[in-house]
């Protein structure tokens, strides 16, 4: 009985540490309606692959999970009606999961609705990279 206890009970602490994810917390504190891209890259940005895609309503939050260890970045596509979308590409970040712990990232979105340039807002991209996957 009590080497079927410990067998358990290795089984469950492999289990654990196997299924450790990474976290990504995103807060859309605009009113507009975001599309995230999270696209994986190498460590240098020179290639990308999409890894998801999701919708992230006005004034909400989401989590996404990662299960392996690399680099990514988000396109973005802000949208609001009667105003053209705001397209634009995060720099690249890295995730980290592992035996020992695992990432958790937060990023918040905040666009101020104004007719003037921000040139701190990051790199705005076109339509076509934004779609390029």
């Amino acid at each position: 009985m009590k080497k079927l206890f410990q067998t358990s009970l290795f089984l469950f602490f492999s289990v654990l540490t196997y299924c450790q994810q990474a976290e990504l917390h995103i807060e859309n504190k605009s009113g507009r309606q975001m599309t995230i891209k999270v696209m994986s890259t190498d460590a240098y940005g020179s290639s990308s692959n999409l890894h998801s895609t999701f919708i992230i309503s006005p004034h909400s939050k989401e989590v996404r999970y990662f299960s392996k260890t690399g680099y990514y970045f988000l396109k973005t596509k802000a949208v609001l009606n009667g105003r053209d979308p705001i397209y634009k590409k995060g720099d690249p970040f890295e995730v980290y999961v592992g035996r020992d712990g695992y990432s958790v990232l937060t990023l918040t979105y905040s666009i101020q609705e104004s007719n003037y340039y921000n040139p701190t807002d990051g790199k705005t991209i076109s339509r076509s990279e934004f779609e390029r996957n």
